[in-house]
């Protein structure tokens, strides 16, 4: 009787703490069901390309021929925790290109609004429109957006199924992947929560290790 008291205690926790944890992802807008698990430090990155605010075609393949690349995904131009997360790294690029990394914001927003921001933030990284999510996808930091963040956006003038490129109210979680020359990960911050981003000094920690 007690061992069967245990185990339903146990399978009670389980279960407050994963009704816990949907409720916190969907104030985040996630729908629980459909978000992706990101990809592990010691996995090897798929090589992509896509074309960045001065309408060239960034290679990954190519960019790590020079040195470790961080990868960022943010939101989209609209996001004041993503802006203000690149402007801190805008700050810092020098020292990080200093060890001889890049840095790259990837994002699902179509180009013209995200070459926008960097015009006016006067970003000198390269961002790179994620045309149909297949860079999202390959990282596995997709998720579709629920009704309720939806609604909330729209009402700040944000469609996500207009801005984002791909026509879908689809978004990445923000996380940050540091990628070594022999394209494995060597680091990531991966958080639902996009109010918390890996911070530049933690990204030169790292590329400080290498």
């Amino acid at each position: 009787m007690k061992n069967l008291l245990i185990i339903l205690f146990l399978i009670a926790s389980i279960q407050i703490t994963s009704a816990q944890e949907t409720a916190i992802y969907e104030k985040y807008g996630v729908t629980v069901g459909t978000l992706q698990p990101g990809l592990e430090v010691g996995e090897s990155v798929k090589n992509f390309k896509g074309k960045d605010q001065n309408n060239k075609t960034y290679s990954l393949d190519d960019a790590l021929k020079n040195g470790p690349v961080v990868v960022n995904f943010f939101r989209g131009s609209w996001c004041p925790y993503c802006v203000k997360h690149l402007i801190n790294v805008q700050d810092s690029l020098s020292m990080i290109e200093a060890k001889g990394a890049t840095f790259i914001a990837v994002t699902p927003e179509n180009q013209e609004r995200f070459t926008a921001l960097a015009e006016k933030k006067g970003f000198t990284f390269e961002m790179v429109e994620d045309k149909k999510m297949d860079i999202m996808n390959s990282f596995e930091v997709t998720f579709d957006v629920n009704d309720g963040y939806q609604n909330m956006l729209k009402k700040y003038e944000n469609d996500l199924t207009k801005t984002n490129a791909i026509k879908k109210a689809a978004l990445p979680v923000p996380a940050t992947f540091i990628i070594s020359q022999d394209g494995k990960i060597i680091a990531r911050h991966y958080d639902p929560n996009y109010k918390v981003r890996m911070s530049v000094k933690d990204i030169l920690n790292t590329l400080e290790s290498i």
